[in-house]
């Protein structure tokens, strides 16, 4: 019978001792870490100290022991191992380790002046960031000007390079660290996709990714959801877990806790192996040996297997080297638990001074002023911290510890090498190729013969970017045919994960050669999911998170997209926004994650009111202006120029990280463009285009603007009883404003002049708690046509019923514009009076 101990995968002891070094320099992290936290009065305690033989074994065992393979001088190394503090307010021990590596490479090389120990200042964390803890890089600015510092000697390592803001959760710009983690359990779940990547482009066994998290954040539902999409994308041993457990969260305790002792049947060890994953277990995960072991254990396993790794270590939240038994020797019980999670200690507490004299008498070392209570000047304060940092960054000249460090450091990062095989062109951005501009998309279906690289297998593949007006073909149809060129086009670089209803939104065959399977069939870019909105989103976002290019203005990776209805993807939103900022601050190029809002508008509602698309998808304006590119289409022909020229911008412009791509149900017949103002087929590159003019014989009633499927397509079928009834209102379709914005002020102004801003109506299936455009005038919602025209939810039923109760039926479109035409005068009037009372 097989058990839950037969599933754990063995750990055998170390054959000889490890480096006790490492001992060391994690008894100076945890001792600089609490320093952080006793003079910015801020911050977190007992996580990072849980952490930090994890954090130091990683580091410094070394590659051959399964450690990180990475290069201090270089961090973002694209082969450098991925390591990711996805438990992101422990963070401390990160910031406290980085600062003593950096520390020990700057003595080595002003001893020795050999270069292979030179970091260049801006990218090391020196000890004078220990002031940037929990601090903004613009108050950093004048800190020590504003205090009469600058000059001062403590604190010449800020000399022409400032003071690095240290946020307090980890993010992708320190050091070593490759996610932002902290929020709910996103960062971690971003891991699977990272793995995934390096399989896809054929790499060797490094690099790997190594993550921590702890038990709390593990119970959050992107993290849950890693469990399925690791598996699924077999990652193996690429992808291997440390999981600090010690049963403590920020004000309760999870076994005992928040579930209570009697569910004995609640094991965290249980809920790992039932996935499938290949477990490993510590008995003590503050133990450099156990925790080395295990390591090791994890590097020369069969890569044969699969199994995405995780190590389940018994952490002591609170922990402390020298305590001894939960005491603190000279002071009593040591602060362990979920009552250790913030730094709460007052400044120079006694329980601070107690932790201190430890250390103290481990060194020979004497910390100053810590005797005399808090320190209440600001400028005393900063002297007091810096000089008690550089008292723990003095050990490193105890009995050679610096020295070993500094060539440990060199040692590791001298295997992280720039010409690591992989089969791809790491030399070229692919995304940036001709062929994917509007210009030059082709008209015309096409018939392209393709060749596997890998299995050497041929096929033809039909791409159809435009249709023929008539075609009962719904702008959903064309999702499918933009991603099937791109992957033509850059060699199979565009990924898509959807939850489960791949052929229902139009993706499933955008994959030239299928589903990816690591073995079988690398080459495949459509990945196997669940019904994991979250889950699916964030793996998307490791996987265009990486780079294979190790120049950082250029581009080698691939670009994903995750999608369902437009119903749920906010679900998808946290995880994406988390990416915004993680792009926004990227040094490096990086890919760009697009979003599918499918099955968006009233019109789905016909599968159930908990369907509707109408006011979720909206969540996506919710981004910085600017970071990503909102598309909504509603016919055929519009998706291939307004996405392609979206991407046009995205490749080029580093802060655009996510497209957004809104389509309905509805197979409405494709446009006849040649009854529209502009008949240019790839209007909608242009954001706004004009569909009706002003005629030229009569007086102007006003600007309607339209977006959405069921309401542009009733609205055309609306033009002839316009023209009949002599109702002289210019029509405009709305694709993206992010692309009308990027047009010249020319073209804008022939559109829709800033004038018009006061002399509008929307007709849309979206809402009007969030306009298409911004800036709408005072009346804009009370002569407007939206789903949610009367502030409630509707009903349900069939597409028809659906499309009438939102008052978007041919009868009130044309009823609404013709209120709104006959209107004008009053209009205008009205908003004459207001500006006059102003």
């Amino acid at each position: 019978m097989t058990t839950i101990e037969t599933q754990l995968s063995s750990v055998s002891p170390l054959p000889a001792a490890y480096d006790r070094h490492m001992e060391d320099i994690g008894y100076m992290t945890c001792m600089t870490l609490v320093l952080l936290g006793n003079y910015s009065q801020t911050g977190h305690f007992g996580g990072p100290l849980a952490y930090t033989p994890y954090n130091v074994a990683v580091h410094l065992a070394g590659p051959e022991l399964g450690g990180l393979r990475y290069d201090y001088r270089r961090p973002k190394h694209p082969y450098g191992d991925k390591f990711m503090l996805a438990g992101g307010h422990c963070v401390p021990t990160c910031y406290a380790l980085w600062m003593i590596m950096g520390q020990a490479l700057e003595r080595k090389f002003e001893m020795t002046g050999d270069l292979r120990y030179k970091v260049d200042p801006h990218v090391a964390m020196l000890p004078v960031d220990a002031l940037g803890f929990r601090r903004g890089a613009g108050a950093l600015k004048t800190l020590l000007q504003s205090l009469g510092l600058e000059d001062h000697p403590l604190f010449a390592q800020a000399k022409g390079r400032g003071i690095r803001a240290l946020a307090g959760h980890a993010e992708s710009t320190d050091l070593t660290n490759d996610v932002n983690g902290g929020p709910s359990g996103i960062g971690i779940a971003t891991a699977a996709g990272k793995a995934a990547f390096w399989d896809f482009i054929g790499a060797p066994s490094s690099p790997k990714v190594i993550a921590f998290e702890g038990e709390f954040a593990l119970t959050e539902g992107h993290a849950q959801e890693l469990k399925t999409q690791a598996l699924a994308l077999e990652v193996g041993k690429r992808l291997r877990i440390l999981f600090s457990f010690n049963n403590s969260g920020i004000d309760d305790s999870l076994l005992g806790g928040v579930i209570a002792e009697k569910y004995d049947g609640y094991r965290i060890i249980d809920q790992w192996t039932s996935y499938g994953w290949n477990v490993f277990t510590m008995e003590d995960g503050n133990d450099y040996g156990e925790v080395v072991a295990v390591l090791k254990a994890m590097e020369e396993w069969h890569p044969a297997d699969r199994r995405p790794m995780i190590a389940i270590g018994k952490t002591i939240k609170g922990y402390w080297p020298a305590a001894i038994r939960g005491e603190i020797p000279n002071y009593g019980p040591q602060v362990v638990g979920y009552a250790s999670h913030p730094y709460s200690l007052k400044m120079n507490s006694e329980y601070f001074v107690a932790l201190a004299e430890t250390f103290e008498r481990q060194y020979g070392v004497e910390f100053k002023g810590i005797r005399q209570g808090p320190v209440t000047d600001p400028r005393e304060r900063l002297i007091q911290f810096k000089t008690n940092i550089d008292i723990v960054m003095s050990v490193l000249d105890h009995n050679g510890l610096g020295d070993w460090l500094a060539d440990r450091l060199v040692e590791i990062g001298d295997t992280v090498k720039d010409d690591v095989p992989v089969r791809i062109d790491v030399k070229h951005d692919p995304f940036l190729d001709d062929r994917l501009r509007v210009a030059n998309l082709p008209r015309e279906p096409q018939k392209l013969s393709v060749t596997n690289p890998i299995s050497g297998k041929q096929k033809e593949v039909g791409i159809t970017l435009f249709r023929k007006s008539g075609e009962a073909t719904g702008a959903r149809r064309a999702i499918s045919e933009i991603i099937k060129w791109m992957n033509y086009v850059t060699d199979n670089r565009f990924f898509t994960i959807a939850a489960d209803l791949s052929e229902s939104i139009n993706v499933e065959h955008g994959s030239l050669w299928g589903h990816y399977d690591p073995e079988k069939n690398p080459l495949g870019t459509r990945l196997k999911a669940s019904i994991q909105e979250a889950g699916n989103v964030s793996t998307a976002i490791g996987l265009v998170s990486q780079s294979a290019s190790v120049d950082p203005a250029k581009f080698s990776g691939v670009w994903a997209l995750s999608g369902t209805y437009g119903a749920f993807t906010p679900l998808m939103y946290t995880p994406a926004r988390v990416w915004s900022q993680q792009n926004q601050d990227s040094k490096f190029r990086l890919g760009v994650l697009h979003i599918l809002a499918a099955h968006s508008g009233p019109e789905t509602a016909a599968d159930a009111r908990t369907h509707f698309g109408i006011f979720a998808p909206q969540v996506w304006k919710l981004f910085p202006r600017g970071q990503t590119i909102h598309l909504s289409f509603w016919d055929y022909n519009d998706v291939a120029p307004g996405y392609f020229a979206a991407a046009e911008i995205a490749a080029r412009e580093p802060e655009v990280g996510i497209i957004i791509l809104e389509v309905a149900r509805p197979d409405s017949p494709v446009a006849d463009r040649s009854r529209f103002a502009d008949p240019d087929l790839k209007a909608a590159a242009k954001g706004l285009y004009v569909i009706r003019d002003f005629a030229s014989n009569r007086p102007r009633q006003g600007y309607v603007i339209v977006q959405g499927a069921s309401a542009t397509v009733n609205v055309l079928k609306e033009l002839p009883h316009l023209d009949e009834r002599g109702i002289n209102v210019k029509i405009i379709s709305v694709v993206s404003e992010d692309l009308f914005d990027r047009q010249p002020d020319s073209y804008r102004r022939t559109v829709l002049p800033p004038e018009a801003l006061f002399d509008l109506m929307v007709i849309s299936t979206g809402t009007r708690r969030v306009w298409p455009i911004r800036d709408v005038g005072p009346l804009t919602d009370k002569y407007s046509l939206t789903s949610d025209w009367d502030n409630q939810w509707l009903t349900g039923g069939l597409e028809a019923d659906v499309i009438a109760e939102a008052h978007l039926d041919q009868a009130s479109i044309f009823a609404g514009i013709q209120r709104f035409a006959e209107d004008r005068e009053q209009r205008l009037a009205s908003q004459r009076e207001l500006l006059d009372a102003v």
